[in-house]
């Protein structure tokens, strides 16, 4: 169970664009395309450089004043908050960088059904369809 979590944890956070305005809409998240987005080199795969760029993009895209941490609003426009409540390992309130992509990387692995080191579009859609469920 905790894998299909972390698969639908890895894969919101890796592929969805988050909305730096509160008062912007949250676009509808649609697996295949922010796929197709995160494959950069269009392999049919989502590599860990990949994975690790993306994570870094939504990051900084929802540190809405952009002071360098993620606070409880900020969380709460990423599509999947509740997969970063254990994220805030030094228990200050806000989720830096390195926790994020921390929580990111065990979420990776786990997604990863296979275990080729790589993420499929069947592993996102599988991912989001179960989370959607929730």
């Amino acid at each position: 169970m905790r894998s299909i979590w972390g698969l639908l944890a890895a894969t919101a956070a890796l592929l969805v664009g988050v909305s730096a305005r509160a008062e912007e809409p949250q676009a509808k998240y649609e697996p295949r395309a922010a796929f197709a987005e995160t494959d950069t080199n269009k392999d049919g795969a989502i590599d860990q450089p990949e994975f690790y760029s993306r994570i870094v993009e939504v990051y900084y895209h929802a540190d809405g004043n952009k002071d360098g941490y993620l606070v409880e609003e900020e969380i709460g426009r990423l599509t999947f908050p509740d997969d970063m409540k254990t994220a805030d390992t030094n228990g200050d309130g806000r989720i830096s960088l390195n926790e994020f992509v921390r929580v990111r990387e065990l979420d990776f692995q786990s997604a990863d059904g296979n275990k080729d080191g790589t993420l499929s579009v069947e592993e996102v859609v599988e991912v989001y369809e179960v989370k959607g469920k929730k």
